[in-house]
């Protein structure tokens, strides 16, 4: 499965998405309303074309640092250009693992990232993801 940035996959998708644009909305925790940073990228399944994560810049807070936030726990605010994390706080971003673009995420990165959004009760225990979304080895 490869992953493509939004440009690469669709070089026009502005005029694909009436004009509309994520890129540069705040990313924000659900829980409190702390500022999480701020959506850089999207990545796509080039296979399906189904959005899979948005690139988020952590911004100053930790200098450089970008990760990847799962499409399913987002929820976008066009009103206030603003993107919602679910259940995801400000410290678990910054746990999350760091994404380099010249990187190839795989399903080792990818459970690192998903292990963020586990409870730590659940994942003491051995248990599986708890999200609304679901991955497997081969998509």
């Amino acid at each position: 499965m490869a992953l493509l940035k939004l440009t690469e996959f669709d070089p026009n998708y502005q005029d694909t998405f009436g004009g509309k644009d994520i890129k540069g909305f705040s990313v924000y925790s659900d829980r409190n309303e702390e500022k999480i940073g701020t959506v850089e990228d999207i990545l796509i399944d080039e296979a399906s074309g189904n959005f899979r994560y948005l690139i988020v810049d952590l911004g100053f807070w930790i200098f450089g640092k970008k990760v990847l936030m799962p499409i399913g726990s987002a929820r976008v605010d066009y009103d206030s250009d603003r993107v919602y994390a679910t259940g995801l706080s400000r410290e678990q971003a910054e746990n999350l693992p760091e994404y380099n673009q010249d990187m190839t995420v795989d399903y080792d990165h990818e459970e690192r990232v998903r292990g963020v959004y586990r409870p730590e009760a659940g994942a003491a225990a051995g248990q599986t993801a708890t999200t609304d979304y679901d991955y497997d080895r081969d998509s």
